[in-house]
Formats: C-alpha cells, sequence, structure tokens
C-alpha cells in the first residue's frame, strides 16, 4: 500500500513537471526576451541562410526559410516581408528560435510556372534589441527555367536623411500609384543608395516616396516623393545606372525659412539679443541685411526704431530700414548698402525689467573687395531634347555654414559659364534646366503623373576664395 502511494506521488510530480516545462515554453515562445547578461548589443541582425538560394530556378513549392545570426522581432519581420509581384492570400509564418518558415497559400510555380519572385525585407527589420537593418535585403529566384537579371542603380537626395521607398511600376499595364501597388519596390539606405535586382525587360516608370503609412501607396498631399525625367527601359542582364531622384518635402508644418529661423541665430553673453551675425563677424556684405530677435524683452516698434543706431568707423550714422517680421524678430538694413572693407557698430538701448535698461552693442565689418572668387565651368547633357543655348541652366550655389545662409543663383545660356562675385565660403552646387521657364526646380508629380526637370549635384563641396578662380566645374545632365 505504501509503495502504491509513492508510485502515485511520483507520477503526480513528474506530471506537475512536464505541465510546468510546457507551460514555461509556450511563454517563452509568446514573450520574445533577449538573453542576458554581457555588453548591449547594438549590432543589426543578419540573414544566415535563405531557402531557395538567391537566383536559383525551377522553385516548387509554397514555402520560403530564413535563418538568422539572432533572435528577430517577428513583427517587425511580418511587416517588412514583401514579394514582387506580390502574392496574394494570406501568408503563415511558423517561428523557430532563430528562422522563419514563410508558408504562400498556394505553390508559387503553379501561380506562375515562369516567373522571376522577389523577395524584400525592409529596413524596419530588426532584432529583439530593437537595432535595426541598414539597408534592405533583397534576392531572387524563379519558378522557371531562367531568371529575370534586369537591374537599376541610383541615389535618393532626400533633406530628410531617412530611408525611402523605391516603387517601379510596368507600363505595359495600368498606372496609378494611389490605387495600385508597385510591380517591383526596394528601399534606399539613409544615405540614399538604392539598388533594384531582378527586373524583367520593359518599359517602367520609377518613383520614390517615404511610404509613411507602409501601405505600398502613394498617398497625395501627405507623403514626400520624388519624379525622374524620364522613364527606364530594361534590357536582359543590363543594369542601368545614375537613376537618381530628388525629393520634394511634404511636412504638416510649413518650413520655417533660414532667415527667419532664431535658433540659428549668434546669442549675446546675456542670451537677451539674438542676431544674424555674429560679434565681431568680418563676412557681412554691403547689401546684407541684418536680423534680431528679442528674447525675452521685446521692445515697442516705436520705441527700437527711434533709439536704433548704425554707425561707421568715422562716427557717420547710417540710414536704415525696419522690416517687422513679428514682434520678437525685425530685419534692419542700410538704405544705401554699406561700404565695403569698413567697420560699423549696432547699438540700442533695451529695457529689461523694472527701470533696468541693457546697452546692447554688435560691432562687425563688411568684406573687402578681394573676398569674392570666381567660377569656371561646362555645361553638358545626354538629353537629346535638350539645346543649351535654347533654354536657361540654373546653377544654386548655398554656403550653407555661414549666418545667415548664403545662396547665389545664376543663368546660363552656353556650354561654359563664369561666375564672379562669390564670397569666398565653400558651397554646394545644385543646378538644373529649366524647361517650364518658371525659375525654380520643378518637382515633376507622381500622379496624375508629371515627369521632373533634370537636375545635377555637385560631388562635395565648392571652395570658394578671394581673389582665386576655380575652374573645371563641369556640370553634366546624365540619363
Amino acid at each position: 500500500m505504501k509503495a502504491n502511494t509513492q508510485i502515485k506521488w511520483v507520477k503526480t510530480a513528474l506530471n506537475g513537471f512536464i505541465i510546468l516545462a510546457i507551460t514555461f515554453t509556450l511563454l517563452s515562445c509568446a514573450n520574445q526576451q533577449p538573453p542576458g547578461g554581457g555588453d548591449e548589443d547594438r549590432t543589426p541582425p543578419k540573414v544566415t541562410i535563405v531557402s531557395p538560394k538567391p537566383n536559383s530556378t525551377n522553385f516548387r513549392g509554397n514555402t520560403l526559410i530564413f535563418e538568422f545570426n539572432e533572435y528577430i522581432d517577428r513583427r517587425s519581420f511580418q511587416d517588412a516581408f514583401r514579394t514582387s509581384p506580390q502574392v496574394k492570400g494570406d501568408i503563415e509564418f511558423s517561428w523557430g528560435l532563430k528562422d522563419v518558415e514563410v508558408r504562400f497559400p498556394k505553390d508559387l510555380d503553379k501561380i506562375d510556372a515562369n516567373k522571376t519572385f522577389v523577395v524584400n525585407l525592409s529596413t524596419t527589420l530588426k532584432d529583439i534589441r530593437g537595432n535595426q537593418i541598414g539597408e534592405a535585403i533583397n534576392f531572387a529566384f524563379s519558378t522557371g527555367s531562367k531568371i529575370d537579371m534586369g537591374g537599376v542603380t541610383g541615389k535618393v537626395y532626400n533633406t530628410a536623411k531617412k530611408s525611402a521607398s523605391v516603387y517601379v511600376y510596368d507600363l505595359a499595364k495600368n498606372y496609378d500609384p494611389t490605387a495600385d501597388i508597385p510591380d517591383y519596390f526596394t528601399e534606399s539606405t539613409a544615405e540614399g543608395d538604392y539598388k533594384l535586382t531582378n527586373l524583367a525587360p520593359g518599359r517602367y516608370r520609377l518613383i520614390t516616396i517615404i511610404d509613411e503609412d507602409r501601405n505600398l501607396l502613394f498617398t497625395s498631399e501627405r507623403e514626400s516623393y520624388g519624379v525622374l525625367p524620364y522613364d527606364i527601359d530594361i534590357k536582359d542582364s543590363v543594369v542601368t545606372g545614375n537613376v537618381d531622384f530628388y525629393m520634394k518635402q511634404i511636412t504638416a508644418a510649413q518650413p520655417v525659412a533660414p532667415e527667419l529661423d532664431a535658433s540659428k541665430y549668434f546669442k549675446d553673453s546675456l542670451g537677451i539679443v539674438f542676431t544674424s551675425i555674429e560679434y565681431n563677424s568680418s563676412l557681412v556684405l554691403p547689401e546684407q541685411s541684418i536680423f534680431i530677435f528679442f528674447n525675452r524683452y521685446k521692445p515697442t516698434r516705436e520705441n527700437f526704431t527711434q533709439n536704433f543706431v548704425i554707425t561707421d568707423e568715422n562716427g557717420t550714422q547710417e540710414r536704415v530700414v525696419f522690416n517687422w517680421k513679428n514682434d520678437s524678430l525685425v530685419e534692419v538694413f542700410s538704405a544705401n548698402r554699406f561700404a565695403a572693407n569698413r567697420k560699423y557698430r549696432i547699438s540700442f538701448p533695451l529695457k529689461t525689467t523694472g527701470d533696468t535698461v541693457y546697452n546692447f552693442s554688435l560691432p562687425f565689418r563688411t568684406v573687402s573687395v578681394n573676398s569674392f572668387g570666381e567660377l569656371k565651368g561646362r555645361v553638358s547633357s545626354a538629353y537629346t531634347d535638350f539645346i543649351i543655348t535654347d533654354q536657361i541652366v540654373k546653377i544654386e550655389l548655398e554656403a550653407d555654414k555661414l549666418v545667415p545662409i548664403l545662396k547665389y543663383s545664376f543663368d546660363s545660356r552656353d556650354t561654359v559659364f563664369s561666375f564672379k562675385n562669390i564670397l569666398e565660403a565653400n558651397y554646394t552646387l545644385f543646378s538644373y534646366i529649366d524647361k517650364d521657364n518658371s525659375s525654380g526646380y520643378n518637382y515633376g508629380y507622381p500622379f496624375p503623373f508629371e515627369y521632373s526637370e533634370p537636375f545635377y549635384i555637385y560631388p562635395g563641396t565648392i571652395n570658394i576664395k578671394g581673389g582665386w578662380v576655380v575652374e573645371n566645374v563641369n556640370i553634366n545632365f546624365v540619363r
């Protein structure tokens, strides 16, 4: 009797242990947790094995397998996973520890017996510690004996510095990016580089967007976008390079003009008055205006204009024009332009607390005539519909390290150009063919579709030095 009791107790304990073990396993699977201990993991996950192998042919079945070097955030994988063309129906995901099996509702060879499928894992894929992959993962396989090998590479110029989606539409079909998902797609890196592979021969239209809602569609009036000045003919086993986009930024808030952004101004020692030029600056242009921002104490407009003075090094007072942007920000400039290479001083009293008066003073010097350089170069184009002498090429220089930002805009109607009187600084160069003569860059539009204007961005910066000529700046509009 005693032995039977012991056997019963052992069975009960064993059953309890098994139940606990199963419960623990289920909880572990349901709630992914990073392993404890060790240094903090900041390394993005990597794919170590995929099945089928990239660029394999004659694929049969409905299952793909991915294996990673670490634990993957499952929800991010499901959000990141896409195929081109998209397979209709519900997709199932079966998880192991560091692997996942993706099952489609039908065998892919029965959907299309001679089709190249491109698998895409977007940059939203991350491990369980939140480390995202830096570049989209793409590979292809075919259900037939041949795999498509056309490709496109390029760059997305995006001031938001974030990954952008690049969508490809077969023009043999209906084109409506607001209603139809693309035939192919990929994502750029944060730096803007992108690569499309395994495209079938044909004529395609490419657009890029910041797909905020991740629905593979263009949402008008809400998502930043870029379109090309042309459509692309893809040939078998040919990679078309230098297919670059210049994105138009769409933001909910109205952008602030750089000269009105007081956060970039120079503040005085007390943090009371902010100005667009630095104390003792020697880079003020004769025609330059000066912005003054009142951080804490706002004078009345009448009091300020009555007491504001600009004097030169000889004590001569300048005639001044005021342009109030709001009660905290005023733009001032000389009615007759400042003289070159001359010292000036701005001064005015400002009432602070009680009867306390703060006497503000800001000395500066205008640039000398020797502070300006010259830029020379050539313009060429691969666009057969563009004759340089018939259309204006806009060339824009910007020195964004100066406050306020300094910009120049020049027009060229020849294959060669020479521009003088450029203040010494480091400049970026942006150029475009002003096909619509609007004196502003036309970004085009995804739908109803409008081509953008051809553009060129000079690699790196151009260093203009006073009294020097920078030569051989070549602007080449490629396609």
